[in-house]
């Protein structure tokens, strides 16, 4: 019987806080009331926002990363990897462009000036974009070597030297040692 009690006890006691905690989870079932706030200040849902799309002319980074490369008389010779962005003017400065091996596997990273980038529509796929180079723009690309962690712009103010402390600085005054 007192077996019974307790398991008794027990579950009523993990039914009432299940139900608690059920009950803090649970939405309200009241409808909400608008905001206070000023209709610029909330957040529209994502389905209201008015749409943006680039203009026919611009060309999405997406579309950049993977574009063939080819020379001014059509041979392939890569592919653009990555482009490096100047972060005080905002303007593409270079291309970094992966020459050979085999789905990115061992090719070789060229660092180009993006002056030196041609770009025009892909005539195998109005969707895509070439990127002509020169091949004696090519072959003068120094190898790109990306940043490593940490590395990172020299710091505008030099290097502060903690003073010595002054515990352990020698003594000025002369000791009489006879």
């Amino acid at each position: 019987m007192r077996n019974q009690e307790i398991a008794l006890a027990s579950c009523l006691l993990v039914l009432s806080l299940a139900s608690g905690a059920w009950a803090q989870s649970r939405p309200s079932a009241a409808p909400s009331r608008p905001s206070a706030e000023p209709a610029a200040r909330r957040t529209a849902d994502d389905a209201e926002r008015p749409a943006w799309s680039p203009d026919y002319r611009a060309v999405e980074s997406s579309k950049l990363a993977g574009a063939k490369v080819q020379t001014p008389d059509g041979k392939d010779v890569g592919s653009i990897d990555q482009v490096i962005i100047n972060d005080k003017d905002g303007k593409i400065t270079h291309a970094v462009v992966a020459k050979g091996g085999v789905l990115g596997i061992g090719a070789t990273k060229l660092a180009l000036k993006w002056s030196d980038v041609k770009l025009q529509r892909d005539p195998d796929s109005e969707d895509h974009w070439l990127a002509v180079v020169d091949s004696a723009k090519l072959d003068a690309a120094p190898r790109y070597e990306a940043r490593k962690e940490g590395d990172t712009a020299p710091s505008a103010s030099p290097a502060a030297t903690p003073a010595p402390d002054a515990s352990k600085a020698p003594s000025k005054t002369k000791r009489n040692t006879r």
